[in-house]
């Protein structure tokens, strides 16, 4: 009873009528059921949904929605946010780079520190097995760069092969002493010359030093940096590109006047990190 009862209401039928008022007459009159309603409603909600659901699958209104993004915008987000990894860790590297050229044009790198300053990590402590496929491409590649001039100098011994420039005239009155703390070599003075850069690169570092007064850094793309410490005056400033033989530096100011103390220009190569004697590479 209760059941037929139910029904009886969902199927009952009710008049709908739009009277007008001013003619006194009906409009409009139909018949609903309270079914009727509830199909209309459950229709219409379902539409609507449809619709909205439309909008944000097919157009760029979604990615307004917070918690909602499209594969696309997904895909540069995640290439995006590689992207940053990898710049940052590059500038790291880089800090890490010009932190260690600090030092060594400060003096505040000892030769212990030097074995370990190049790479934290042990190279011996990776293990990575060669497939047959990299040993093929990198016999390949040594052997098409075998000969390719343009290569970087990967150890000392390669750089023997380039052409340096003597820095200055003069004789050498202090030789490569790395165990007292000596870590190039000084050249006399001579009056009325100036100071070249061995070899070409871009300036790092070129300001006035407490210890050692005016100093500027060349970096070379061979991984090799020369330092020249003592100048009178420098030519150059830090992102400057130079060339080989080209002058970046005073040792006077071109009247004959000396200075009274350190009346030399000390010279230092280092090669990843690790000092060199320039004795050995330049022809003093």
């Amino acid at each position: 009873m209760k059941k037929k009862g139910f029904r009886s209401r969902l199927l009952r039928k009710y008049r709908l009528t739009i009277h007008n008022e001013n003619k006194l007459e009906n409009v409009l009159g139909f018949y609903i059921s309270p079914l009727w309603v509830i199909l209309s409603l459950v229709l219409s909600f379902l539409l609507v949904a449809g619709i909205l659901y439309l909008i944000v699958i097919l157009t760029p209104v979604g990615n307004l929605l917070p918690g909602y993004m499209d594969k696309a915008a997904k895909d540069k987000l995640v290439s995006n946010n590689l992207r940053v990894d990898s710049l940052m860790n590059e500038v790291k590297k880089q800090d890490v780079y010009l932190a260690n050229i600090r030092a060594i044009i400060n003096d505040e790198i000892s030769i212990d520190s030097l074995e370990n300053s190049l790479m934290p990590i042990s190279q011996d402590s990776i293990n990575v097995e060669t497939t047959e496929l990299e040993a093929k491409f990198v016999k390949e590649w040594e052997e098409r760069e075998r000969y390719n001039l343009t290569s970087q100098a990967a150890s000392v011994s390669a750089l023997q092969e380039l052409n340096l420039f003597r820095p200055t005239k003069g004789e050498i009155i202090r030789g490569f002493d790395p165990t007292n703390g000596h870590y190039g070599v000084d050249i006399n003075e001579v009056a009325g010359e100036s100071i070249v850069s061995i070899h070409d690169g871009i300036v790092v570092f070129s300001d006035y030093t407490a210890n050692d007064g005016f100093t500027i850094a060349v970096q070379h793309r061979e991984n090799l940096i020369s330092i020249y410490r003592n100048c009178y005056r420098l030519l150059k400033q830090v992102g400057d590109k130079v060339y080989g033989g080209e002058v970046i530096g005073t040792l006077s100011d071109g009247s004959g006047y000396k200075r009274e103390e350190k009346k030399f220009l000390h010279l230092e190569l280092w090669h990843r990190s690790k000092p060199l004697d320039p004795n050995i590479y330049i022809a003093f």
